[in-house]
């Protein structure tokens, strides 16, 4: 009764497909149409080079995921504003609500975010030297 290879095919695209879904080892050995019993799938998950493995393919997802090019700030603000409907639709409206008011702080609508500083980045000397300009003057007396 030997191991079964931690490196064999199904298990490395098992791995790629949980780490892009999230579901189980199980779940993704039944959308690969590969017959695995609950034993040995429990003995793949106990080892810690499967472990490993599965921990490394999520991190170059979520690598992959933040390096591309058209993720921006509009990208997350899309995906809230999805995932706020999907809330609503499931009669979740505090939470939905929760997540709308946190897209209106990503915006600049809501919070310090919305708040224009118009010294920007003018330095205390610099700030000194207005008000010396800007002070009253002393009135000159005229005999």
């Amino acid at each position: 009764m030997g191991r079964t290879p931690i490196l064999d095919n199904w298990t490395l695209e098992a791995v790629q497909i949980m780490a892009r879904s999230g579901c189980s080892l199980s779940q993704a050995a039944t959308e690969m149409g590969v017959a695995v019993t609950a034993d040995e799938i429990n003995k793949v998950l106990k080892r810690s080079s499967f472990q490993r493995l599965l921990w490394q393919e999520r991190h170059r997802y979520f690598s992959e995921l933040g390096s591309d090019p058209n993720w921006k700030k509009d990208t997350a603000i899309g995906k809230l504003l999805d995932l706020a409907r999907k809330l609503e639709e499931e009669g979740e409206h505090d939470k939905a609500s929760e997540v709308l008011f946190k897209i209106a702080k990503m915006s600049g609508w809501v919070g310090p975010e919305s708040t224009v500083n118009v010294f920007g980045e003018l330095s205390d000397a610099d700030l000194k030297a207005i008000r010396e300009k800007v002070a009253p003057q002393p009135s000159k007396v005229v005999n």
